[in-house]
């Protein structure tokens, strides 16, 4: 049916192509169109010079001559007015012929296309290849709808209903949940359900909820009501149990959760869970307990499951983790590291370097500690036969080998990458505490026939394998001082030659000496790169071109000299600071971040911002003549600017870059639904004059020619109070780009003037983000008072608001993010020869499970309806 309907359609449009009027049928229109705007000459024209109607540009440029010596009849001068004004073609070639003209309108030409070299650019498939498996891992692991059910009810005591669009209906032992469906239990009811993942759920009376699944994650969106989880042990993603102000995740333990008018409590039997609610993380262990509302005392966790069958079995439980979790409180973590033994020894030509601590005696204390516990306490003993017995002897043995192998090590593992001819080589190394590490490995990774193994060598031996040699598996060579692991025999001879040398300089260098501050302020990790040899280096291995290298020399990152970042626990509390060094005074793109200043920018944002990008730039005219610089590298690429500049009737550098400041802003700040309420706040200089520049550009794109798919863009102004607003519309479309306005040095961007109306607002109250207490204290613990760039993003109060708007999955969804989202902070400064950032927190830390519901296309109808 559909193909016979295209059929006809086409037929159909043939046929009005082909109908043209006669001359009768144009003459009787041209009189009704002459008598409605009062030119009754016009049939006379038309029938006096019928062989040379005007119907396109060819006959309207024939009569440009008698239309410039007057001899047209004033009808036929309208027309041909009329078709100048609206055909710039013919307005220029009517200027050209005249004399007129000042500038060159004509179509520029096709630049050539270079020509693709895949040699050229093939350093940049192995990036676009491993994004693209990347993605398709993700979407794997976290978008992806697993297919099959996803739970089943295992016992029923009492009534319990399936909850779905076409009825409630009772539920019975066998019964399956697949994903959408609702469970509730009636009064003096309870069931027990089996997830997917092995994981049981024991629900208690009135209780509402679903069980959903994406990628590797599981979901309990438990509405109201109360449950109790013995959540599965999983190789990969996590359980979760969402309520309507808080969510659990778990990866094996047992816990309960209960979901009321007043709030939610999580309380904790056994091992520990990751809570989350109005932007605060909690970590709670066996005996312990969260609410949501601090008007909720707190209640033991032994009461929590007063209703379970099994309760007995939990508080017995229960009392032995708690004796376990606070034996196992009292161990130290490694400690941080003021100094280095190897630090000094590696090779000078060390271009990576990263150190992290040597975690075996917290593993074996640990282990010691759970080992005589069980033994002692029947109920451990019992829950661990239930669920883990089955893989007691390879955990002993791994925290075993694990522990045995520390033993014979130093305080830290050092991975070094040396700079080679070819390529660059890496090995892992540490400090040797007493012999016997070498017979150790010979025992517990043995090479055999169907097993690639270590091979273990000594320093004597090492020195009769020639180093082409290759086989499976990887290397170690065991010396008196130190243990060296690599695939690769040329680096374990270059880097054992260098640790036996003994001080090989490194330290004292340049490069070291940073790494030896970092050890000063106490090690944790540390990661340590010289990127100025890393990337001389790489280039030489491509063979970049000529054009390759020019382009990182214009843009100042080949002054780039090292990386320092250092990630370190003081106090439970997370430290992380990176230092990126050049060689001198930063240039280029290296140069745009400016110094540390006050970023007044932050006055326009309200402290319910969902997300916010302020930085400090140095000149943007400085700017404007670095891109210029980099841009136009030939004489035809300078020419083609200025005829563009001339055409636009402004210059890029001078009226547009010469105006503005060197502060801008980006914030989402308020409803995202039907349109996100952006707003972006942009320092300038002269607003007057920046303003007049916009309606000059605006009028000269206008006036340009409108082939197919161009837009006409005009600016209107408004006036409220005494505030000036401005709005850019696209003519074309008929709507509204963006409304803008200024204020105090500032340009104020939004997508309505609501939004613009409420920044200024903000602004004059000084209840802004700026002076929020959330925003400081999520700023880093470090000596300065102003920073050059800060990264702040708080989900919370912005997603609040979509809950009327969505319903079902998707609203227990977003509110989950709106109650776990935790405001977190990156700011960064610019020096005269380096770049710093710093961030207490754990950076953006919300999932890709619930930012794969709240971007489903699903979704797309919801704003459809809000727009409505």
């Amino acid at each position: 049916m559909r193909r016979d309907d295209e059929i006809l359609l086409s037929k159909a449009v043939q046929a009005l192509k082909a109908d043209e009027p006669d001359a009768a049928q144009i003459s009787a229109s041209a009189q009704r169109v002459a008598v409605r705007i009062g030119l009754d000459a016009i049939l006379d024209s038309v029938v006096d010079l019928g062989d040379v109607a005007i119907e396109d540009c060819k006959d309207v440029r024939r009569l440009l001559g008698s239309y410039r010596a007057g001899t047209l009849s004033k009808t036929r001068s309208l027309m041909i007015e009329a078709h100048l004004h609206d055909c710039g073609s013919c307005f220029r070639h009517a200027q050209s012929e005249s004399g007129t003209a000042t500038l060159d309108w004509s179509a520029p030409k096709a630049a050539r296309v270079p020509a693709w070299h895949l040699r050229r650019y093939s350093w940049a498939l192995a990036p676009v290849c491993v994004l693209l498996v990347t993605a398709f891992f993700v979407y794997r692991a976290y978008w992806q709808v697993p297919p099959g059910v996803r739970a089943e009810v295992q016992s029923i005591n009492g009534s319990v209903y399936r909850i779905s669009d076409t009825g409630d209906r009772l539920l019975k032992p066998g019964d399956k949940l697949a994903e959408g469906d609702q469970l509730r239990t009636g009064g003096g009811a309870h069931t027990v359900l089996r997830l997917s993942d092995g994981s049981t759920v024991e629900v208690n009376e009135r209780s509402v909820l679903g069980v959903g699944a994406r990628g590797h994650n599981m979901t309990i969106a438990l509405d109201n009501g109360a449950v109790i989880v013995q959540a599965a042990k999983r190789d990969s993603g996590h359980l979760y149990v969402k309520t309507p102000d808080c969510r659990v995740a778990v990866t094996g333990t047992v816990f309960s959760v209960n979901s009321g008018i007043k709030g939610s409590r999580v309380g904790v039997l056994e091992g520990s869970v990751h809570v989350m609610h109005a932007g605060v993380d909690s970590f709670i262990h066996a005996g312990e307990e969260v609410a949501t509302n601090d008007n909720m005392s707190p209640t033991p966790v032994e009461q929590q499951v007063s209703w379970s069958q099994d309760r007995d079995k939990y508080l017995a439980l229960l009392a032995q983790f708690s004796i376990l979790q606070h034996r196992l409180e009292a161990i130290p973590y490694p400690r941080l590291r003021y100094t280095s033994d190897l630090l000094d020894r590696v090779p000078a030509e060390t271009l990576l370097y990263v150190s992290i601590p040597n975690a075996g005696d917290y593993l074996s204390e640990a282990n010691k500690i759970f080992q005589e516990q069980l033994k002692q306490s029947p109920a451990l003993q019992e829950w661990w036969n239930r669920g883990h017995a089955a893989n007691s002897a390879n955990l002993d043995t791994m925290v075993e080998r694990l522990h045995q192998m520390s033993q014979y090590l130093g305080d830290e593992v050092v991975l070094v990458g040396v700079r080679q001819a070819n390529a660059p080589g890496f090995a892992l190394v540490a400090d040797v505490r007493k012999s016997g590490l070498g017979d150790f490995l010979r025992t517990q990774l043995p090479v055999s026939a169907s097993t690639s193994g270590l091979t273990v060598l000594d320093e004597n031996a090492l020195n009769t394998v020639v180093s082409s040699q290759t086989r499976s598996g990887g290397y170690a060579v065991i010396g008196q001082r130190q243990a060296i692991f690599s695939n690769n025999l040329a680096i374990l001879k270059q880097v054992d030659a260098q640790l036996n040398a003994g001080a090989s300089g490194f330290a004292g260098g340049a490069f070291g000496q940073q790494i030896t501050a970092a050890y000063n302020r106490g090690a944790g990790v540390i990661l340590a790169a010289d990127l100025h040899q890393m990337l001389t280096s790489q280039s030489k291995l491509l063979h970049a071109g000529h054009s390759n290298e020019m382009a990182i020399n214009s843009s100042g990152i080949e002054d780039v000299r090292y990386l320092i970042a250092e990630h370190r626990e003081v106090n439970g509390v997370p430290e992380n600071h990176l230092n990126l060094q050049f060689s001198g005074t930063r240039q280029r793109v290296a140069s745009w971040l400016a110094a540390p200043a006050p970023i007044g920018s932050l006055d326009y944002v309200t402290p319910n911002a969902a997300l916010a990008v302020a930085m400090l730039s140095k000149d943007p005219k400085a700017i404007a003549d670095d891109i210029l610089d980099m841009a136009l590298s030939s004489d035809a690429q300078k020419n083609n600017l200025a005829e563009t500049e001339a055409k636009l009737q402004i210059n890029f550098r001078d009226d547009l870059a010469g105006n503005l400041g060197g502060e801008f802003l980006l914030a989402f700040d308020g409803p995202v639904l039907p349109t996100p309420s952006w707003k972006a706040v942009i320092e300038v200089r002269d607003p007057e004059r920046l303003e007049n520049t916009l309606e000059r550009l605006t009028q000269s794109i206008s006036n340009l020619d409108h082939e197919k798919g161009a837009h006409s863009i005009i600016i209107q102004q408004s006036v409220v109070g005494e505030q000036h607003f401005y709005a850019v519309q696209d003519q074309t479309q008929g709507r509204i780009i963006a409304q803008y306005t200024f204020s105090d040095g500032y340009m104020i961007l939004a997508p309505n003037r609501v939004l613009l109306i409420e920044a200024l607002r903000t602004k004059a109250s000084g209840v802004s983000l700026s002076h929020a207490a959330t925003f400081k204290a999520s700023l880093p613990r470090d000596g300065n008072e102003n920073y050059s760039a800060i990264a702040y993003q708080n989900l919370s109060p912005v997603l609040a608001p979509l809950l009327s708007h969505l319903s079902g999955e998707t609203a227990a969804t977003i509110q989950q993010l709106a109650a776990d989202a935790r405001p977190t902070t990156i700011c960064a400064w610019g020096k005269d020869t380096r770049i710093e950032a710093a961030s207490d927190s754990h950076l953006f830390g919300f999932d890709f499970l619930t930012l794969g519901t709240l971007i489903h296309t699903g979704n797309k109808q919801v704003a459809a309806n809000v727009r409505e």
